[in-house]
């Protein structure tokens, strides 16, 4: 059967690198590997530095541990199934869907959320804690869909790409492709924010004793129109090879090392 997967324990540990290598040499996986490993560059500030952030502007860290279970937990569960029923068989149309949305309005709310929290975290009337909660809530929920439909349209394209010559050792090769392009950038976003930030100047009122701070810049707002724009131009320059990719028959994705074997060992 030409789509029985292998495992790597039947072709041989030395044999299972040489099929990868081989994969990483195919133009279709190579074009995937670019988009991997810098689509998540432009989001670094909000998977990585955001809710870093709002701690330091006042959020307790107990009200952030809340909202996996009660907001980031169910939409992850809920959202790839409701997404797959919408896009069906076009995963990479969901991907960039949900992109679009990631470097717009994703980044617009996160700001929106650490300025209600910087100007409301101390205040305790019902007004001030409804905008608190619903702009935390909104870019919170907002943050969790559009990663959940991200991720299960990476795996769903992954899933349908894979050569059944390699089996599971091709799709632990792109989900490690995946796993770094979002790991890459979180060193240089947090360099970037603590270089570029300065803190404020307190000093303590020698009449009333209260501590008064002044001056300072904090870089994270600044940067993240940066990274929205970063984000917006990798669209156009990147959007049309993703859906390039769809567009790729099975064959483009395939090594055909099996054939090659069969061939040398019908010649022999």
């Amino acid at each position: 059967d030409d789509d029985e997967e292998l495992d790597a324990s039947q072709i041989g540990l030395g044999e299972t690198y040489s099929r990868l290598w081989s994969v990483c040499k195919l133009p279709s996986v190579r074009l995937l590997f670019l988009v991997l490993l810098t689509y998540r560059f432009p989001t670094a500030l909000s998977d990585k530095v955001k809710f870093l952030k709002a701690v330091e502007f006042g959020m307790s860290k107990q009200t952030t541990a809340l909202l996996a279970p009660t907001i980031i937990l169910p939409l992850g569960i809920t959202v790839p199934i409701v997404a797959t029923k919408i896009w069906k068989n076009h995963p990479l149309k969901q991907f960039m869907t949900a992109y679009k949305l990631r470097v717009t309005l994703s980044p617009f709310l996160d700001v929106c959320m650490l300025l209600a929290i910087r100007a409301f975290h101390h205040t305790t009337d019902l007004r001030s804690n409804l905008i608190f909660w619903s702009l935390v809530i909104l870019s919170t929920a907002v943050y969790s869909i559009v990663d959940s439909m991200q991720f299960n349209a990476q795996m769903t394209f992954f899933a349908h790409r894979v050569d059944p010559a390699i089996g599971g050792s091709y799709m632990t090769l792109l989900n490690t492709a995946a796993n770094l392009g979002g790991t890459w950038p979180a060193s240089i976003v947090m360099y970037l924010v603590g270089q570029l930030s300065v803190p404020p100047t307190c000093e303590t009122s020698p009449t009333s004793g209260d501590v008064v701070c002044s001056g300072g810049r904090e870089a994270y707002f600044p940067m993240q129109l940066v990274f929205s724009i970063l984000g917006c131009l990798w669209v156009y320059f990147m959007g049309k090879k993703v859906m390039y990719l769809s567009t790729l028959p099975d064959d483009a994705w395939r090594t055909h090392a099996d054939d090659e074997n069969d061939d040398s060992e019908k010649g022999k």
